[in-house]
């Protein structure tokens, strides 16, 4: 893989780091199978499941030290429920060295955005829905919490925690993202399953009121995870 010119422009866009959630829905609103289908086979940024089997690929071999990365840890309650808002923590790990950069997130479905803690990062602002970050050198990190929206309820009474598209874009090509998926889930639900299915290079971990994601993949991931109430 060519190295890439990190130093070229003075502002990067952080396309690596592109957690964006879905459009802005309550949790009492709904989507058609037909809207779902939509948006599983398209690029659009809009709510839920299957990804595009053109340009993603996962990797299964031993690639996981030393690339990009983020371990995300996101929190359903009663208020998801409710609301569709969810809290979360997210992690980089190893961002590529650029003198500045700024990480970006979906207008209208993140608040309370904040850093949590850096290394290797000069400074680090908050601005609305963006992260600047000043100075970023080798190995740096970036921990932010924010709360998002992107919980929502079915036609069939179901509810879906949808994300992404995950992806790590440069130019034309895309790069190795190592994410790690943490989900809590209120004991008021129960998971049905989730899409993209498990498979090599895409490891679902189910435990108590808890998901647990390993993946590591090229292109555009995109994922959902369906719930129901447990009456």
């Amino acid at each position: 893989m060519n190295k890439m010119n990190k130093y070229a422009l003075n502002i990067i866009l952080i396309l690596i780091s592109n957690f964006i959630f879905s459009p802005a829905l309550l949790a009492k609103e709904y989507l058609s199978p037909e809207e779902l289908e939509k948006w599983f086979n398209s690029d659009e940024e809009y709510p839920a499941s299957k990804v595009n089997e053109g340009e993603l690929s996962f990797i299964t071999a031993n690639t996981k030290k030393n690339i990009f990365g983020s371990v995300i840890t996101i929190h359903v309650d009663q208020h998801s429920i409710d609301e569709g808002w969810t809290t979360l923590t997210q992690c980089y790990s190893n961002l590529d060295p650029v003198p500045r950069t700024a990480v970006v997130y979906r207008k209208n479905l993140i608040k309370d955005l904040k850093v949590l803690s850096s290394k290797n990062i000069k400074t680090t602002k908050v601005s609305g829905n963006k992260v600047f970050l000043n100075d970023v050198r080798k190995k740096a990190s970036l921990c932010i919490g924010a709360t998002a929206r992107n919980f929502y309820q079915n036609e069939d009474k179901s509810f879906s925690l949808v994300n992404g598209p995950y992806h790590r874009k440069f130019l034309d090509g895309y790069y190795p993202y190592h994410l790690k998926l943490n989900i809590h889930y209120s004991p008021k639900l129960k998971f049905s399953f989730n899409l993209p299915k498990q498979q090599p290079g895409f490891i679902v971990k189910q435990d108590s009121n808890s998901l647990l994601i390993d993946t590591v993949f090229e292109g555009r991931l995109k994922t959902e995870f369906r719930f129901n109430l447990i009456n």
